[in-house]
């Protein structure tokens, strides 16, 4: 009798495209005029921020915002997003 359920191996149909280098993640996608964010964290856990300048940052080629908690809060985005302590 044949075995089918669950726990049963499956044929998987993906493996060839992915193993011959031919895979399409959505890193490999890109749209016209698509931005790119990136996060910077602090490199101490528990530290106490007490002045941010992002002037430089915001000022640099190609930056088109600089978001921090204080600007996002600005932007009525706030307390549902426990990360960003003020």
């Amino acid at each position: 009798m044949k075995k089918f359920g669950i726990g049963q191996p499956l044929r998987r149909r993906e493996d060839r495209r992915f193993l011959t280098g031919r895979g399409c993640y959505t890193d490999d996608i890109h749209l016209d005029g698509e931005l790119v964010g990136l996060v910077l964290r602090a490199p101490f856990a528990h530290g106490r921020i007490t002045e941010l300048d992002v002037s430089e940052a915001a000022a640099a080629p190609g930056v088109k915002a600089v978001l921090t908690a204080a600007t996002l809060k600005e932007m009525g985005v706030g307390n549902e997003i426990p990360c960003l302590a003020p």
